[in-house]
């Protein structure tokens, strides 16, 4: 009898044990679901990058995580202001000339990355060009300084094709402002630069007509125009515009 009384006693603690037993495993499974969806969000969710306000001549650098593959934020985001020396000299001379009391309102894409993946972007072939470093430091802030008339000229130019996106001919055109011969000779960079503009935009034209992005290319030729009224090239491709709107 006391053989019977044993077994059933263990029996029951066995019985007993069964489901504080899944218990623990399933808080456990848990646990690690979580632990594992975490490190998941952290490694592939973290979204960071900069960007650029042309208006302002602003940087900024921004962070949030998002749900991996679905894109769907799950953070605030944060941002911190970045602003460079040069935008600070630019500013400060007058350069350029931001709206009074007004923040920026449009920011183009510098740089994106999603977990451990950075991607640049148009805007980033300004942005590097500005933290250009030499043996004696950034070289537009002392070119900047040995060069006050033609920064007057150069500088109002760069904002304006910022605020058009047309960050691809921008490196370009800096490079045409550093190697102008002469000294500060503000007249001699102003004709070139309308020179060389006329140019750029007269083939930005031509490469989006053939492209079928007419609509595209009539309204970069609007803009054009507008800054060179008097130019023939640029009046004869107007002459030439067909009514044809932009492939898909």
């Amino acid at each position: 009898m006391s053989t019977s009384v044993s077994s059933s006693n263990s029996n029951g603690k066995s019985s007993r044990r069964g489901p504080s037993s899944r218990r623990v495993l399933i808080i456990t499974c848990s646990i690690l679901s979580i632990a594992l969806v975490a490190i998941v969000v952290t490694i592939k969710g973290s979204v960071s990058g900069s960007e650029f306000a042309p208006s302002h001549f602003e940087t900024r650098v921004f962070s949030f995580y998002e749900i991996p593959f679905l894109h769907i934020q799950i953070t605030p985001i944060k941002r911190k202001n970045t602003t460079g020396p040069i935008s600070r000299q630019l500013r400060a001379k007058s350069w350029i000339n931001p709206p009074r009391g007004q923040a920026p309102t449009t920011w183009h894409l510098v740089e994106l990355s999603r977990g451990p993946t950075g991607t640049p972007a148009v805007a980033e072939l300004l942005t590097s060009e500005l933290e250009i470093r030499d043996s004696t430091g950034l070289v537009w802030e002392q070119w900047n300084l040995d060069h006050p008339n033609r920064a007057a000229v150069l500088w109002p130019v760069v904002q304006r094709l910022s605020e058009r996106e047309l960050y691809v001919i921008i490196p370009e055109l800096l490079l045409l402002a550093r190697t102008l011969p002469g000294s500060d000779d503000a007249n001699a960079l102003s004709a070139e630069i309308d020179r060389w503009l006329v140019g750029q935009y007269a083939g930005l034209v031509k490469d989006l007509r053939d492209a079928k992005r007419t609509v595209l290319a009539d309204e970069m030729l609007e803009e054009a125009i507008a800054d060179y009224p008097n130019s023939p090239e640029l009046a004869a491709l107007r002459d030439d515009a067909t009514p044809t709107t932009d492939v898909e």
